[in-house]
């Protein structure tokens, strides 16, 4: 204990824990409760505080690489050799592969910067971790364990973000007309056939998945964490605005999914997508004007929208709406850049933090114009159908 009372500042800090000793500083910026939390007690025994707001197995979980020894021990426990300890590969005269040197330039990049540096290394170690993680948020997973390990949250997050810059995209065609608009709106029922029996494609029901995922291991963090924390510390915040944004997507959901519309005709394109429009430098990618086309009564959802935002209190609602989501994002992206699965090195952190709030500044635009447009415009005719007057 002497020895780890000279490790008491933020720069080098020590803890102990149920007799094992923590060097906890590269842990700091990463601790859910704050630095000060566990500075208070740097060169301590920390096991009664700690044990009364953490479960047993958190070390294991998100610091297990802080544990250096044992009190009393002197040193840190020799490493395992021979026995089922070591690499079979290495048993019995074979030499195995040294993958010492590697996980070494690792901890040097990840404590530093990459090998690309400044913004353009920051962008790449971002998009690159950031890909990984939407690629292995739900089906690659070896089990399924109810845990508040925060990889399933972080996950899905990035899944969905980029489910809402694809949403945002999509709804860009409001601009374009109700062809348009309804054309994508069917685009994704046309999907149907791959949902498994549902009324819905596989796209939504891999959403719904990401969804759920991110809420339950939210709601179990924040049981196991940040419950006793009072609200004033900020340690709810991401929790409040959660759980406003769930009741939103939930109104949401009931208005435009589930909501009933008027019928609209428009000739959809033979295999999904009108990709020869791109060749005339038109954008009706889900719709043809061909003569003699295939004409389909399509959910009419470009006249629904209209006719919601039509209230001003409703354009109020979803501003509120996307004001909030920009908060929740900001404050995970915040936790979602130091974190080790994304494997982005220390020096570039700010810089990903701010790019991330840029692009969610960008998205929130996206999304606040569509009340906007549509309460201020009057709909457009179709190329089948003509829209009648707002009421």
């Amino acid at each position: 204990m002497a020895e780890v009372g000279k490790h008491n500042t933020k720069s080098d800090c020590w803890v102990v824990v149920d007799g094992q000793v923590l060097d906890v500083t590269s842990f700091l910026s990463e601790h859910p409760g704050g630095e000060l939390a566990i500075l208070t007690f740097a060169g301590k025994d920390a096991t009664e505080e700690f044990n009364m707001i953490h479960p047993p197995d958190v070390i294991g979980k998100y610091a297990p690489d802080s544990v250096i020894g044992m009190v009393g021990s002197g040193a840190p426990a020799p490493a395992a050799s021979g026995g089922l300890a070591e690499p079979l590969l290495a048993k019995s005269g074979h030499q195995g592969k040294n993958w010492s040197k590697s996980e070494k330039n690792r901890e040097v990049r990840m404590k530093g910067e990459g090998k690309v540096s400044g913004w353009i290394g920051a962008i790449m170690y971002m998009v690159l971790g950031f890909l990984k993680e939407v690629l292995f948020t739900i089906f690659p997973q070896k089990n399924v364990n109810f845990s508040s390990d925060r990889v399933g949250l972080t996950r899905s997050a990035m899944f969905l973000f980029v489910f809402i810059i694809i949403h945002a995209v999509g709804n860009l065609h409001v601009f374009l007309g109700p062809d348009d608009f309804n054309g994508y709106g069917y685009f994704y029922v046309r999907l149907y056939w791959t949902g498994f029996g549902l009324q819905a494609n596989i796209v939504e029901e891999y959403i719904l998945l990401a969804a759920l995922l991110h809420v339950v291991v939210a709601i179990k963090r924040t049981w196991d964490i940040s419950v006793n924390y009072a609200l004033n510390s900020g340690k709810m915040n991401l929790a409040i605005s959660g759980v406003t944004l769930l009741t939103f997507m939930m109104i949401h959901l009931y208005q435009f999914r589930f909501g009933a519309t008027q019928p609209w005709t428009l000739c959809p394109p033979p295999y999904l997508l009108n990709l020869k429009t791109l060749l005339a430098l038109r954008l009706n990618l889900f719709w043809v004007d061909d003569p003699g086309c295939k004409e389909v009564a399509v959910r009419d959802i470009y006249r629904m929208e209209f006719e919601v935002f039509q209230s001003l209190g409703w354009v109020l609602f979803y501003l509120a709406a996307v004001i909030i989501f920009s908060t929740h994002m900001c404050l995970g992206w915040q936790k979602v850049v130091p974190a080790p699965a994304l494997e982005i090195p220390k020096k570039y952190h700010s810089r990903a933090t701010h790019m991330g709030y840029i692009f969610t500044i960008f998205i929130a635009v996206v999304y606040a114009s569509f009340p906007f447009y549509c309460h201020i415009f009057s709909m457009s005719s179709g190329s089948l159908s003509k829209e009648p007057a707002t009421p």
